[in-house]
């Protein structure tokens, strides 16, 4: 990016002006989240045709189909998880990054999930060159959370589900928050969720707009990919078998994995093409401990695979 790309200077007054009259007047009363929503150069996480309109209040279009929110709804899913220096937060939907950037002002570490791979690298340079090392990107299926890095005392979530994803709350900690819009592709409405001692309380908040969280405990892709894929090398093994399992789940991509009596492993991969591709390029690479050799994939027509399992 230019350094002129970075000169936040003509961009100040109108963050001033969306940071009074858009969150403050509108009742975002936690400084620390108007203090972030203040330092954030919104400006630069969204694309030149529409730079013009960063600090209005409304979302814009990033590529893929998503879209940055609003300023006042950024602000409002911040406010409510209520944050800490030292809170540990999971973003699921990193479109351009922004979100993960006001978090990173406030809590200590954010980890953040996007489906698109080409979002998740862009947001990935963004929010290094910004100096934001306390933000994680990682892409997959949001939907399933990243357990790997769980427990969190708090969760927002910038899509919209049909229903909260136990995936999602069983990676709070007792008494972590969530948020998250709930709903159809029209109406749908902000719940707080709170993980009590003795289970979830639900709160809520809002009507809201969000694009539909896409994913195994989300709403259906409408497009599907299946995979057949064939291992060779060093690859036998409980061990090789496991990684691709979990793996295959973190990216919400259904099917099985099995060892065959020549020495190869096969695999068959069905779900959103961008899972089922990034999931081949990690078996190319191969998990560790594996040698691989060569790797062989062939198309197959989508037969509504349910889950993922290992065979034999």
């Amino acid at each position: 990016m230019s350094p002129e790309e970075f000169d936040d200077s003509r961009f100040e007054r109108s963050r001033r002006q969306m940071v009074e009259g858009q969150l403050r007047h509108r009742g975002i009363a936690d400084e620390r989240v108007l203090a972030a929503m203040g330092r954030v150069p919104r400006h630069l996480f969204v694309g030149g045709p529409v730079r013009w309109a960063a600090y209005e209040d409304e979302p814009l279009p990033i590529g893929s189909g998503q879209t940055i929110s609003q300023p006042y709804m950024v602000a409002r899913m911040t406010e409510l998880l209520e944050l800490e220096r030292d809170s540990r937060v999971l973003e699921v939907g990193t479109g351009s990054g922004y979100q993960a950037a006001v978090l990173a002002e406030i809590a200590g570490e954010v980890w953040t999930v996007e489906r698109h791979p080409e979002l998740a690298e862009r947001a990935r340079r963004l929010l290094e060159d910004l100096g934001y090392h306390n933000v994680h990107v990682e892409q997959g299926d949001g939907s399933m959370g990243l357990p790997r890095q769980a427990p969190y005392d708090a969760i927002v979530v910038t899509a919209a589900s049909p229903g909260v994803p136990p995936s999602l709350t069983d990676q709070l900690v007792v008494g972590g928050r969530m948020v998250i819009p709930v709903g159809g592709q029209v109406n749908q409405r902000l719940r707080l969720i709170r993980r009590r001692p003795d289970g979830l309380r639900e709160t809520d908040v809002l009507g809201c707009r969000f694009v539909p969280l896409i994913g195994a405990q989300g709403h259906p892709s409408a497009e599907s990919r299946r995979v057949r894929v064939l291992v060779e090398g060093r690859v036998q093994g409980v061990w090789f078998r496991e990684s691709t399992r979990e793996e295959a789940e973190r990216r919400g991509v259904r099917g099985w994995v099995r060892n065959l009596a020549d020495g190869r492993v096969e695999a068959v991969f069905e779900g959103e093409p961008a899972g089922v591709d990034a999931l081949v390029e990690w078996v190319r690479r191969g998990p560790e401990r594996a040698v691989v050799t060569g790797v062989t994939a062939s198309s197959e027509p989508p037969q509504g695979e349910r889950g993922f399992r290992v065979k034999g």
